[in-house]
């Protein structure tokens, strides 16, 4: 579960990385709305196709500690609540489940999702961070360790309901098609 949630993560953020540069540069953006194509013509200038992987590897991590986290949570705790005899099987099982989910993806995202936004959103021309390390232990050292979870309830206010429907949703349609679950 969490392999195979981590390896889909990696792939799939890894693809998408260039767009995800764009979309943090257009949203940092003060002033007059430019297009998705002018904020493409600045970061290649910013350093040419590799700057569109600025942050890939801090982008491939956390994807890789959401979907891990996302995939194992859910299915640790269904389970462990069923063997345990404290819930059936359910949409009440299920409900609950999925919100521990979505908590335990925003508390081991956030602190990455922060790092990341900071790399990716660097002024052009400046390197205020050298990586990963560099940005979290600057972080630390100004804000305090709490300073990784900023942000965290909106987080949580977007991945919370997310996962809810995904895998209560998963649960009704695995039902509706006779598969079993893990």
């Amino acid at each position: 579960k969490f392999a195979s949630g981590a390896a889909a993560g990696i792939v799939g953020s890894g693809l998408a990385n260039p767009t995800d540069v764009l979309k943090v540069r257009m949203q940092a953006a003060e002033g007059a709305s430019r297009s998705m194509m002018a904020h493409a013509r600045d970061v290649y200038s910013d350093g040419g196709m590799l700057a569109f992987y600025r942050g890939v590897q801090t982008t491939m991590i956390r994807a890789a500690i959401l979907n891990a986290t996302k995939l194992a949570a859910y299915d640790d705790v269904k389970h462990k609540l069923i063997n345990n005899g404290v819930m059936q099987d359910g949409v009440s099982l299920h409900f609950v489940a999925s919100m521990i989910a979505g908590v335990s993806v925003a508390a081991t995202t956030s602190p990455v999702d922060l790092v990341r936004t900071r790399l990716m959103n660097q002024p052009p021309g400046q390197r205020l961070y050298t990586g990963m390390v560099d940005c979290a232990m600057k972080s630390i050292r100004k804000d305090g360790v709490m300073s990784l979870y900023r942000g965290f309830t909106p987080q949580w206010m977007r991945f919370g309901p997310f996962t809810i429907v995904q895998f209560m949703v998963w649960e009704k349609m695995r039902n509706w098609y006779g598969m079993k679950g893990i």
